[in-house]
């Protein structure tokens, strides 16, 4: 093995310092982003809101100052929001985040009953956004929850945005579906929701776009169990993660598979409402962020923020997942 002197090291080092060996050299920039998804239950102002828990404004703005302050401990670059009223309330958010500016990204939804919509936070100016009014049949063909009942279902509360991300055009997703993983009468219909969410996955694939869709699903991973391992009765994250049936494998990945089973809960459904969180099966994981092969590659961290105390902030905890970026940069020398 040809092995250096160790003067040919120093001098190498200088040559490169000084320039002699050209006008240039290159240097990796590394770059990271972080992204949140959170249920922020209810971020209403507490004026008028008769589904809301919050029945006055002081009630609701000690909710909003909590719900801040989950937020700012995580340093987001962006942050997903579900069930909030309106692009007034998203502005008293950002507001709040005073040493780091967000763009606002709001779509009004379509939710006539509870009024919530899904909006986001963002360091980085999007390219574009907007959301989906598409429609599909159910039960859907593959659906093990086939009754009498058929219809049509869009996604009430979405949107979406395109983002360049260190040079890499990347789609971000961010829905709210129905409710209740385990009532088939709702099971039916969230999986034509996500065949919605899923076309337009797909679409954004064929663009050559990285994809991160990421919100409440509210249902279970099947493949990637949560704490309690719940089972779903749909193919939601089934159908989401595998958009393109013509091609083998899943297309999405879910980043929480990169951390322990125990640690995999999102949230807290207090069964006997006594206000006492007895974990077990009061905790389960129906909030996911799912992304594109060539972003898992670059995921550097995930994890579920189990700071705050349940309940204090959102009945509901975020998820936080952390991507690298590099890139070579000439720097010009003398």
């Amino acid at each position: 093995m040809l092995r250096w002197p160790w003067y040919s090291v120093v001098v190498l080092f200088v040559a490169l310092s000084i320039g002699v060996l050209g006008p240039s050299c290159y240097a990796v920039q590394t770059e990271s982003f972080t992204v949140v998804t959170l249920n922020a239950q209810w971020l209403f102002d507490g004026v008028d809101d008769s589904h809301a828990p919050w029945k006055s404004e002081k009630a609701a703005t000690v909710h909003l100052k909590h719900v801040f302050e989950v937020l700012n401990a995580l340093h987001a670059d962006y942050i997903s929001l579900e069930e909030v009223e309106d692009a007034s309330m998203l502005s008293r958010l950002a507001s709040s985040f005073v040493d780091d500016p967000y763009t606002e990204i709001f779509v009004q939804g379509k939710d006539t009953c509870t009024g919530q919509d899904v909006c986001a936070l963002s360091t980085i100016l999007p390219d574009a956004y907007g959301r989906t009014d598409e429609r599909s049949d159910y039960p859907i063909p593959a659906s093990t929850l086939a009754n009498n009942k058929i219809g049509n279902k869009g996604v009430s509360k979405n949107y979406w945005v395109e983002l360049d991300l260190f040079g890499i055009p990347v789609t971000i997703i961010g829905v709210h579906f129905l409710a209740y993983p385990d009532r088939r009468d709702r099971g039916v219909q969230r999986e034509a929701q996500a065949v919605v969410i899923a076309r337009l996955v797909l679409d954004a694939l064929n663009e050559g776009r990285e994809v991160i869709v990421l919100g409440d699903m509210n249902d279970f991973d099947g493949s990637v169990l949560d704490s309690n391992s719940d089972l779903p009765i749909t193919r939601v994250l089934e159908t989401l993660k595998d958009p393109d049936l013509a091609v083998p494998g899943e297309e999405l990945h879910n980043v929480c598979e990169r951390i322990p089973q125990t640690e995999r809960y999102t949230d807290w459904y207090d069964r006997n409402e006594n206000e006492i969180d007895e974990l077990g099966n009061e905790h389960s994981q129906i909030d996911f962020i799912l992304v594109s092969e060539g972003l898992y590659d670059r995921v550097t961290n995930v994890r579920i923020d189990h700071s705050s105390p349940p309940g204090w902030a959102s009945d509901h905890w975020p998820i936080v997942v952390s991507f690298v970026f590099q890139e070579d940069s000439a720097i010009t020398t003398p």
